[in-house]
């Protein structure tokens, strides 16, 4: 485990963070209370149904918040990236935790406790007016998620979730996401994603890296991801 300087939770890469309108005794204050640690792949963050006693903050890579359906599976709800925050509606609410996170890469993730999250929340207004947005960015994205796995095919569901997962790279090129996760993402079985991503490899949408996918026709997958709106 290791402590940031506050600079760290302020800018990644020349970006101002979700952090960046803390006042400098506030970032102090958050420098002393964070703990931040390496999770490494397929270790849990936290956990569905436990005591929600803090949120977490991506410093870098990536990580997926699932929750168990009724028939024992793994959905998928969203994948959070560098500078996303998880957990921080149950800490809001003051429930338990609603849903697990996962890393699904080696991660470096910021454990920010209850407490001090919901004080900047009730004292610093901009603070307040960042994790709104965030929050309706959120409920958003799984309205829009609902909605296809409602109305559009599988094919559709799976290219648009590459292209989501093509923005999310930064500076990566390749995703690695299972066949497993990437089904449970669009709400399908392993072995049907298995067999569309052999279909947009053979339409040379995607290239197939022993367990990564490169998108390489973007305006490709777009127009299959259309086709169904």
């Amino acid at each position: 485990m290791k402590h940031l300087l506050p600079n760290d939770l302020v800018s990644k890469k020349g970006r101002y963070t979700i952090f960046s309108c803390l006042s400098s005794e506030e970032l102090e204050e958050l420098e002393l209370v964070q703990t931040t640690q390496v999770y490494k792949k397929g270790q849990p963050v936290f956990q569905e149904n436990t005591q929600s006693a803090a949120l977490f903050y991506v410093n870098q890579g990536f990580v997926k918040v699932t929750k168990l359906g009724s028939n024992g599976k793994e959905q998928i709800l969203r994948i959070a990236k560098t500078d996303d925050l998880v957990g921080y509606r149950s800490v809001i609410s003051g429930s338990r935790y609603k849903s697990s996170a996962i890393a699904i890469e080696d991660s470096v993730i910021t454990l920010i406790p209850k407490a001090f999250f919901l004080k900047l929340l009730q004292n610093n207004p901009v603070f307040y007016s960042k994790v709104t947005i965030m929050l309706c960015e959120t409920l958003d994205r799984t309205e829009t998620k609902i909605t296809d796995i409602a109305y559009k095919p599988v094919r559709g569901r799976i290219a648009e979730a590459l292209l989501l997962l093509n923005d999310l790279l930064d500076e990566k090129e390749h995703i690695t996401l299972t066949r497993e996760d990437l089904a449970g993402l669009v709400g399908t079985v392993k072995e049907t994603a298995i067999r569309i991503i052999s279909e947009f490899k053979h339409d040379k949408l995607i290239e197939i890296h022993k367990r990564s996918i490169k998108v390489v026709n973007e305006k490709g997958l777009e127009k299959v991801s259309s086709l169904y709106n």
